[in-house]
This record gives structure tokens, C-alpha cells and sequence, in this order.
């Protein structure tokens, strides 16, 4: 006899659904991938602290690296308004992000305000050592700066490139030798035909220069070269205006040390009792003469036989640094037979010393500027280069501006 199992279901009526990582036709699920994701998880975490590793590695580098070198050029123009065009070298990163790309090397301009002392503004010319650069002048709108690529126009107000591509100096010279400064004309550009072209102060367009201008340049300019790099001058003797004279004289017949006296006319007078050593009278360079108008076998033979009087062969008129504002600077040892040297403000009238400045070397280039402050390249006492100017005012007093520091950005540290 069999008994008819169809009829029975072997499960229950209400059985648990069985779930699937696929979900059900009516709602399908993707399985999460798994693996790859992983893996570019730690890709991308390898990544980041690579990343912050060498970022954590610049910035220590950056925090704790020494301050960078600067070197001042000797082409420095003045602005009507009071402002000192100062192009200088710079060799040290200018921040962060230059540390992370090892950018060490600028050409830079910088505007310096005279009676105050402080940086109107900092612009970067080239990504480039010993790129020459050499301002001519400024009128109330544009600087006017030669270059190894040029000519270039800047603002005055902020630095920013104008253009350096000047309509009518197509065939210009490239070097800084093929530009100058005329008072009477303006700028003045030669050609590599042997042209001569000029631009008026604020304007930025070139006209051929009257002949009477092109006739005085002829053999100053090169169209081709560097503009010359002048140094600093001293003598024992100096005009200070007035057919007056003043000179450095030795102290006692065997002494080491000097003093200075006045000639006016026949007159002699002591200008103090101050003692120096290795004394010399700062030279305004502001207006030198061309090397080209030197007779060099003579300034060789000269420099040979006495270097001190061979300098009236470079700057035969050159008066004494600050004569115009009644007092003179003196460069001299700050200690009989020591290294370091000191520059010293002295009153004319009275041959008391106003101001006094250590430095470590030579002063370079002096210069007068607006309102008679005059400006001089010196090498600080904890210095090696030529990296500060010194600001000497009208009343004798001292400032210095100090070029090159910037922020963590890159960007300058103006004062």
C-alpha cells in the first residue's frame, strides 16, 4: 500500500528569503569592489606623506638657512620725487615655494624712498645671475632701465613692466654700453647702424636724436656690451664748492693718523682734531667721466707711480661726497693697521662729526640725489658684499636701506 506525499510541503509556509550579495531582480545590488580601492588608497597615501615630507624638509631648510647674498649695482638713477632706483643681484630663495624649486638667482629693481629710508617696492627683472641691469633715470610717470636684453619702462608707482618694446629702437643696441642719460634729451639709444635716438622723459616712443645730442654721444655708447661698472673713489683732496679745498694731512711727521683742513683761497684752517687712519675723502660719483675719455696709458702710469692723485685723471672735477649739503664723508680704518673700515659724516663748518657708519670693506659708488641726500654702496660691518646703500641726509644724519629680505611667500619685505 502507498501513502501520496504530494500533498505535504516540505517547507513552511512562510520560509525566511534567502539573500543574495546581488539583491533581487527587483532591486539589484553591486558588490563593493574590493582590492583595487585598497590598494589606491595607499598609493595615494604614499603620495601625501612623501609630499609632506618634503614639504616639512623645505620649509626646515628654509626657516634655518642663513640670509641671502646680495650685491648692489653701480647704475642707480634718482627719481624727481625723491626716490633711488637701485638694481641689485640677489643669490639665496625668496621663499617657500622658491625653496621647492631651487630658484636662487635674481636680478631685481628696487625703489627706495630717500628721506625715509623705506622700499617703496621690489620687482624681479630676471630669473638670472650676473644679469646686467643698469637704471638711467625717472621722470614722473616711468623709470627707464637698461638691460643685457634692452630697454626697458617701468612705473614708478609699483614697479610693473610698461613694455620693452620701444617704438622706434628696433635696431637698438641689446647691452646696457648702448644706452645713456642726457639731461637736455633724455634717453639715448644707438643702434647698430650707428644711429643715434632719444626719448623724452615720460614718454615711451624713440625719435632720431638732433645731431648737436648725436654728436656729443659719438663715442659713449657701444651696441654691444655692459654699461660700466664704476667703484667707489677717494682722495686726499677734494673740491666742497666756493674755490675751496679740502684735504687729508698727515697728523705728525711720523704719525699714522691724519687730519683734515680747509683751503679757501690763501686761508688754511684746521676742520677739527679728530685723528684718522688711511683717510680718504669720498668722491661724488654722481656725474663721471666716460672710460672712453680717459687716456688710459696715463691713468695706468699714474695709478703705477701715485693711485691716490691718478684718481683726478678719472674724475678730474669731482667734488667731495655731501659738499652740497655742508658737510663731507670720510672713509678711513676704524683702528691704526685693522681690517674693517668706518665712514664718517663730517660737519664743514664746524669738523664735527655728525653720523658714523662700520663697514667691512671699501665704500663702492657715491652719488647725490634729490634735495641733497646722498646715497653710497657699502658692505656691512657683518658683511662680506657690497649689499647695503647708505642714505646720508641733508642734516648729516644716517639711514640705511637693506635689500633682499622677503616673506614665506616669496614675496618682498618691504619696510
Amino acid at each position: 500500500m502507498f501513502q501520496d506525499f504530494r500533498a505535504a510541503n516540505p517547507l513552511p509556509a512562510h520560509s525566511q528569503l534567502v539573500s543574495s550579495p546581488y539583491g533581487t531582480p527587483d532591486h539589484p545590488l553591486v558588490p563593493k569592489r574590493r582590492g583595487r580601492g585598497r590598494g589606491f588608497g595607499m598609493f595615494f597615501g604614499m603620495v601625501a606623506l612623501t609630499a609632506g615630507v618634503f614639504a616639512v624638509a623645505n620649509l626646515g631648510e628654509f626657516l634655518t638657512s642663513s640670509g641671502p647674498d646680495v650685491v648692489l649695482r653701480g647704475g642707480i638713477a634718482f627719481s624727481a620725487d625723491g626716490l633711488a632706483l637701485v638694481p641689485y643681484e640677489r643669490t639665496g630663495s625668496g621663499g617657500l615655494i622658491d625653496e621647492m624649486r631651487s630658484d636662487m638667482f635674481e636680478a631685481r629693481l628696487a625703489a627706495v624712498d630717500l628721506a625715509s629710508g623705506e622700499t617703496r617696492w621690489d620687482v624681479k627683472l630676471a630669473g638670472e645671475l650676473e644679469w646686467d641691469a643698469a637704471a638711467l633715470a625717472a621722470g614722473a610717470e616711468y623709470a627707464y632701465l637698461a638691460t643685457e636684453d634692452g630697454l626697458q619702462i617701468r612705473d614708478l608707482d609699483d614697479g610693473a613692466l610698461v613694455t620693452d618694446d620701444v617704438p622706434g629702437l628696433e635696431y637698438a643696441g641689446s647691452g646696457t654700453a648702448a644706452y645713456g642719460f642726457d639731461p637736455a634729451a633724455g634717453i639715448i639709444a644707438l643702434d647698430v647702424d650707428g644711429g643715434f635716438h632719444s626719448i623724452a622723459l615720460d614718454t615711451l616712443e624713440a625719435v632720431p636724436a638732433d645731431p648737436a645730442v648725436a654728436e656729443a654721444w659719438t663715442g659713449r655708447l657701444f651696441a654691444e656690451g655692459a654699461y660700466p661698472e664704476f667703484g667707489g673713489m677717494t682722495s686726499t683732496s677734494a673740491s666742497i664748492g666756493e674755490e675751496r679745498t679740502l684735504n687729508v694731512e698727515q697728523a705728525a711727521a711720523a704719525g699714522l693718523g691724519s687730519t683734515l683742513a680747509v683751503e679757501d683761497g690763501g686761508d688754511r684752517r684746521a676742520l677739527g682734531t679728530r685723528v684718522y687712519y688711511e683717510a680718504g675723502i669720498v668722491l661724488d660719483q654722481t656725474t663721471v667721466s666716460d672710460a672712453w675719455d680717459i687716456d688710459v696709458d696715463q691713468l695706468i702710469s699714474g695709478m703705477l707711480s701715485d693711485p691716490e692723485s691718478a684718481a683726478e685723471l678719472a674724475f678730474p672735477a669731482a667734488p667731495a661726497a655731501g659738499a652740497a649739503s655742508g658737510h663731507a664723508l670720510i672713509e678711513h680704518r676704524t683702528a691704526p693697521g685693522g681690517e674693517d673700515f668706518t665712514l664718517t659724516v663730517v660737519d664743514l663748518d664746524t669738523g664735527q662729526a655728525t653720523a658714523s657708519l662700520a663697514t667691512a670693506d671699501h665704500l663702492g659708488r657715491s652719488m647725490t640725489g634729490p634735495g641733497g641726500y646722498t646715497v653710497v654702496i657699502a658692505a656691512p660691518a657683518e658683511g662680506i658684499f657690497q649689499s647695503d646703500l647708505v642714505i646720508v641726509a641733508p642734516d648729516g644724519s644716517v639711514d640705511r636701506a637693506v635689500f633682499g629680505e622677503f616673506d614665506l611667500l616669496g614675496e618682498p619685505d618691504l619696510d
